[in-house]
């Protein structure tokens, strides 16, 4: 069963919004890179308003940051910066999974499985389609976040993933591992076992963890 799309953003600036982090994700627009809004209206073919606005959402989810005298970048991030975040997700994430197991719809459980069937398949290609890869992985987290039905949790840890962006950090190295991560939290999901969804988690954003910082430590990130 074909899973369904991504919800359409409503405004142009959502678009956008969702175009340039989607860039910032996967690395295109690494750490440190001057986000201008001339080079935005050409990427992504829109006009500057709505570019304008999105620039200041991504500024208020942490993701660019505003310098005087060098404009809009897109933020670095320290290893403490990344130990913090990840012990927040560590409690958030397992909670709102063991929330999903119970509260998931038949429907729900149907599209975190069709996600994690085509996240398998993105990483199995040959060669792997690094860019699906990555809005599938993100795509099935929000999946199961979203079955927690808590909309304030939800809002949460979606702060928290901006504050970490994923993009190049986890995929080359723990693709595979990752797979395996995700199926054992669909299967838990759909046996629906609270605390068994939960644990496999935990579990992966430990992984995660532990490969973040070891990434941020090998390209010279600071400290603080």
């Amino acid at each position: 069963m074909a899973t369904p799309p991504e919800p359409l953003p409503t405004t142009k600036a959502e678009e956008a919004f969702i175009a340039i982090r989607r860039l910032i994700e996967r690395g295109t627009l690494p750490g440190g890179a001057k986000l201008t809004l001339s080079s935005l209206s050409d990427e992504l073919q829109m006009s500057l308003t709505p570019i304008r606005e999105a620039l200041r959402m991504l500024q208020a989810n942490g993701l660019v940051e505003y310098k005087r005298h060098h404009g809009h970048i897109v933020t670095r991030y320290s290893i403490q910066r990344a130990e913090e975040t990840y012990l927040l997700r560590q409690t958030l994430e397992p909670l709102a999974t063991k929330l999903a197991a119970e509260n998931a719809t038949t429907d729900e459980l149907r599209t975190i499985r069709d996600l994690h069937e085509e996240f398998r398949v993105a990483v199995a290609g040959d060669p792997p389609k690094f860019a699906d890869v990555v809005d599938l992985n993100a795509r099935w987290h929000r999946s199961v976040y979203a079955a927690a039905h808590s909309t304030l949790l939800d809002e949460f840890i979606e702060r928290l993933w901006n504050g970490v962006p994923y993009q190049a950090i986890w995929f080359v190295q723990r693709r595979h591992r990752s797979v395996t991560d995700h199926e054992a939290v669909t299967a838990a999901l759909e046996a629906r076992d609270p605390e068994a969804a939960s644990q496999a988690m935990l579990d992966h954003i430990c992984r995660g963890r532990a490969a973040t910082v070891e990434h941020l430590h090998a390209i010279g990130s600071p400290e603080t």
